[in-house]
């Protein structure tokens, strides 16, 4: 009975709502899937509830895609940019490193290593808790067994040890 009367509806109103929809989209693949999406809302109404007139009932859905169509469409074109030059497309900079800047990277990390390598213990342990383990100069201070003072001056020399390290014997 249900699928009788929407396949009656389809064949008799489908050329009708092609129409409609393809006035309102320009769009014949829009119009065919929003033709469609009208007869699935149907059949799925119809199977919950007893529907007076179907045509009515077809008619206001198939308005109610449309409008849902036109909405979505504009909140899409709010937040796309079109593109209107495809060459600034292919221009558009890649934010991943250059291979000679991971080289460079590659090496200045080396340099860090050895820096810290050569630091004395403490200084190494100051500036691993400090900027590794994100620990504050009184807690290290209290582990070390030295004053939040010193903690500060071994952080601030082996800094400086390692960034003379980083920028390289030409750059001192």
């Amino acid at each position: 009975m249900l699928g009788t009367l929407v396949q009656e509806l389809q064949q008799t109103e489908e050329g009708r709502l092609r129409r409609f929809f393809l006035r309102r989209f320009r769009n014949r693949a829009d119009a065919a899937d929003a033709t469609q999406e009208t007869f699935l809302r149907l059949l799925a109404s119809a199977q919950r509830s007893l529907i007076e007139n179907p045509q009515a009932y077809l008619f206001q859905t198939a308005r109610n895609i449309a409008f849902d169509q036109e909405r979505q469409q504009k909140r899409r074109a709010q937040v796309e940019c079109p593109i209107t030059d495809e060459k600034a497309v292919l221009n558009v900079p890649c934010d991943a490193p250059s291979a000679e800047m991971a080289l460079i990277d590659k090496e200045r990390l080396h340099l860090f290593e050895q820096a810290l390598i050569g630091l004395p213990e403490r200084a190494r342990k100051v500036i691993v808790l400090r900027r590794t383990e994100g620990w504050s100069y009184p807690v290290i201070a209290e582990h070390l067994g030295v004053s939040p003072n010193t903690v500060y001056n071994d952080l601030r020399l082996a800094m400086a040890h390692c960034m003379t390290a980083i920028a390289g014997p030409d750059r001192t």
